[in-house]
């Protein structure tokens, strides 16, 4: 009897999951052996309990692996779940598919269906865990050979690499075990099912709440800092009380000699009834989730695909670019730009829908958010106009030509006129630049005169690292739709010139956990939605029509669930369940000793009273007279630390406990030194273990 294909390479699939596991637990053992690794994906506590755990030995002191985890004992691990998964995943595909099983006997009449399916999983599941070991061989070269860019780069991508194996790990049992090829139907329209549609709200339900429960738990917490937060709220409160559209913040000019950026005040109707920084918490929440069914009409319309569209939907939900942009990562809680994802993506979706009314008066919203969409919506424009020649649609084409020429008018009204205009300087944000210069003339002297320079920021393992983030969390579906990739090009290629900051001590980049890749979210996910229906377009006269699309949406389902195992900082991510990280979710949802003791500060500040406080303790005195920020920076404000208004309280609120704070006791003062005969120590909010939290000094009354 001749043998079937599956006993002719039978040794296959365990070679297929035997070198993944040795090539696993290789690559874990590297990376709990190298603390700039390992503390990517654990506090510093708990990485020295894993490694001690897996008999290992971490120095307390000096943070140095004295001794390696076990590599038996990984092996060990590892092939545990390996023993346990290969057969309930076979379970799960043998007994999910009947149309799998009706091939299984037609070409495999001498295989169980279950050994098939045990097969179908271990070499379509496991070959995944082989990426990790080609991501360690690629890293041990580049040390031997001394090539500092890509030892820098390996170092960046470990945990988007153990991401991408598990989810294309994951993905293979869901394509496997749920097929979707039934769903994909010729019909394009975007209207989904009630089902589906009740499917996705309850997933943007459920965002809204995790993610406000989290911020609101952060304010309560006093872990919410006021500059780029809650300042926001402060516009809204002097604007409706007479002070102007500003933050004392910024030296109480008007906040557009900062940004032109207003859409906040489009909350103003509910502000009226709730007027508290917790409401705007709530609604920047909500608003990104319901992005989610602007993603779900297009991918529905794109596809024809119900389930599809439901994936890719409920992956942006998942996606850590999306929670960077609810709770960055230095715990800034609001920021309006966020609020012009989901006004962009509904833009996009109205005008491919064909009610080009509202997608303008929403792409108006949308540069109320901030003018960084400008670099987006321009290029959006002109792909408009230019998808619109090619398939004779004058007047399309020449809206879209007005949207690329008005928009880029915008902006360089903007950074020439409007910001200088109301903040009598270049834009502040100039400086981010770095080496490229301080001011838009020297930027773009620059870029002209130095490409060279350009070239090496724009190639470096940080903007490899950043595009790489920015493209798993969707499976990597936007390449295949690489014409409407490209609009997002321009703010990519500015966002990668950015110099604000160092970094994390881990070494990653700090520009894809902040606020500014908001314009390219809606970007990614139109792309994403057009490469679901390339691949379904493209398969659908083989023998397995929509095949290719189904592993596509699983697989921008898993990579964005498992990315954010080591990014997000809510419920997907380590860090969450991590006793040790500072997003630890237990403490946070608990009450802090120190904002329990806040609550004695409160009750001393009249709200008639002018405040001077330091940062995390700021958004509480927003609604007063005056809040003043009190720190090392120079403001204008800072007058009236020596020269009062006449007839006015004045208060300094000194939070030592703070995460930065510099001041821990009232000998530090510098108020209480230099003037002494000015200030009173009005109040010591101590614990009763004499831990000194606030320290809250009065302006003597003036003779």
């Amino acid at each position: 009897m001749p043998a079937t294909s599956i006993r002719r390479y039978s040794p296959l699939p365990l070679l297929i999951v035997g070198g993944g596991i040795c090539l696993q637990a290789m690559f874990l053992q590297s990376v709990l052996g190298d603390p700039t690794l390992a503390t990517q994906w654990f506090s510093p506590e708990t990485w020295q309990a894993i490694v001690e755990v897996l008999g290992g030995q971490v120095d307390v002191e000096t943070g140095e692996v004295r001794h390696h985890a076990s590599y038996p004992g990984l092996l060990l691990l590892l092939a545990s779940v390996t023993a346990v998964l290969l057969p309930l995943g076979a379970v799960m595909i043998r007994r999910a598919i009947p149309w799998y099983r009706w091939r299984l006997l037609q070409r495999h009449p001498l295989e169980s269906g279950l050994k098939f399916a045990a097969i179908v999983w271990a070499r379509s599941g496991w070959a995944w865990w082989w990426l990790p070991g080609g991501w360690e061989l690629v890293r041990v070269l580049s040390v031997l050979t001394e090539w500092a860019v890509i030892e820098e780069l390996m170092i960046r991508t470990v945990s988007l690499v153990e991401a991408l194996a598990l989810a294309g790990w994951l993905a293979a049992l869901l394509a496997n075990a749920w097929p979707l090829d039934s769903t994909i139907l010729p019909d394009s329209g975007s209207s989904p099912a009630r089902r589906t549609w009740l499917l996705a709200l309850a997933a943007v339900v459920a965002y809204t709440l995790i993610a406000t429960a989290i911020n609101w738990a952060r304010y309560h917490n006093l872990l919410v800092p006021h500059g780029d937060s809650a300042m926001y709220e402060e516009h809204l409160w002097n604007t409706w009380h007479g002070k102007g559209f500003r933050s004392y913040l910024d030296d109480g000019r008007l906040f557009l000699g900062e940004h032109p950026q207003v859409v906040h005040l489009l909350l103003s109707p509910l502000y009226w009834l709730w007027s508290s920084h917790l409401l705007l918490e709530l609604c920047e929440s909500a608003a990104l989730a319901v992005g989610a069914l602007a993603v779900l009409r297009m991918t529905r319309r794109e596809t024809g695909s119900d389930h599809l569209a439901l994936a890719l939907a409920i992956a942006y939900l998942l996606a850590f670019p999306v929670h960077f942009l609810d709770i960055a990562i230095d715990g800034k809680t609001f920021r309006p730009i966020s609020l012009g994802v989901p006004l962009l993506l509904w833009a996009i979706e109205r005008w491919e829908s064909g009610n080009r009314r509202s997608a303008l008066v929403l792409l108006l919203l949308t540069l109320t958010a901030k003018e960084d969409y400008c670099l987006v919506v321009a290029p959006l424009g002109a792909w408009w106009a230019w998808t619109a020649r090619s398939s004779q649609q004058p007047g399309n084409r020449n809206w879209g030509i007005l949207i690329a020429a008005a928009t880029t008018t915008w902006l360089l009204l903007v950074l020439l006129l409007v910001i200088p205009a109301f903040r009598g300087d270049e834009p502040h944000y100039a400086r981010y630049f770095g080496e490229l210069g301080g001011t838009p003339g020297e930027i773009l002297q620059a870029a002209v005169t130095r490409p060279g320079l350009l070239l090496s920021k724009w190639f470096s393992p940080r903007a490899v690292f950043y595009a790489l983030a920015l493209l798993l969390p969707v499976g990597f579906l936007p390449l295949m739709a690489r014409g409407r990739l490209a609009v997002g090009l321009p703010i990519f290629a500015m966002l990668c010139l950015l110099e604000f900051s160092t970094g994390q001590a881990s070494g990653q980049a700090v520009v894809p956990f902040h606020h500014f890749h908001a314009p390219l979210v809606p970007v990614l996910y139109w792309a994403a939605a057009s490469g679901l229906g390339e691949l379904a377009r493209h398969h659908s006269q083989t023998q397995t029509p929509g095949r290719a699309a189904t592993r596509g949406g699983y697989l921008a389902l898993a990579a964005a669930a498992c990315s954010g195992l080591f990014f997000s900082a809510g419920p997907l991510g380590i860090a969450f369940w991590d006793p040790h990280s500072e997003h630890h979710g237990t403490t946070l949802m608990s009450t802090g000793r120190r904002a329990a003791m806040f609550e004695q500060v409160e009750q001393l500040i009249p709200t008639s009273a002018r405040v001077f406080s330091t940062d995390f303790i700021h958004p509480r005195f927003t609604h007063h007279a005056r809040s003043y920020d009190y720190s090392d920076y120079q403001r204008t404000s800072d007058r009236e630390l020596t020269r009062p208004a006449p007839g006015q309280d004045y208060y300094i609120v000194i939070d030592t406990r703070h995460p930065y704070s510099k001041l821990k006791t009232v000998d530090e003062v510098h108020e209480l030194k230099a003037f002494p005969g000015e200030w009173d120590t009005h109040r010591l909010i101590t614990d009763d273990d004499g831990t000194l939290y606030y320290i809250v000094l009065k302006r003597k009354p003036t003779p």
